[in-house]
């Protein structure tokens, strides 16, 4: 398990067997900290091989304005096609489906659950859906 701290937050992960980043964020989830945490959970993925996130902020305080297309600057655009899949209590739902909206806009692949197994099942789709995706693409774009 691997651990960071940024500003009263904490996020906990590890790679699982299915190439899936599975991780925890406890503490107050604040704009000073939040996108710095999710830029860091991102790259930490992408550098262990990720294909995907599977977060869970069920135990966390969340205090976000609403969040805008903008605000996913800090997410390089290679790693915008890296499906995340948020599992968050029923009182922060609505928070979430909002920046799964802001997320979409900006060409980010984000989702909100209240069920673990349903974001985990959804990850998996979008997961499979995009390694066949790039598949096609590699034979329908390779030379003559």
């Amino acid at each position: 398990m691997r651990k960071f701290d940024r500003g009263g937050a904490t996020v906990s992960y590890e790679l699982a067997d299915d190439g899936i980043v599975c991780a925890r964020i406890g503490g107050l989830l604040l704009p000073a900290n939040a996108g710095e945490l999710s830029a860091l959970l991102l790259k930490s993925g992408a550098d262990l091989g990720a294909c995907g996130v599977l977060c869970s902020v069920q135990t966390a305080l969340v205090a976000l304005p609403p969040i805008e297309a903008k605000h996913y600057g800090y997410v390089p655009s290679e790693l915008r096609a890296v499906p995340v899949a948020v599992v968050v209590s029923p009182e922060q739902m609505a928070v979430y489906e909002h920046i799964a909206q802001a997320a979409a806009r900006s060409g980010a692949i984000r989702r909100a659950f209240l069920s673990r197994d349903e974001a985990q099942a959804w990850l998996r789709e979008q997961v499979r859906a995009l390694a066949g995706s790039r598949a096609w693409w590699s034979v329908h774009q390779a030379p003559p």
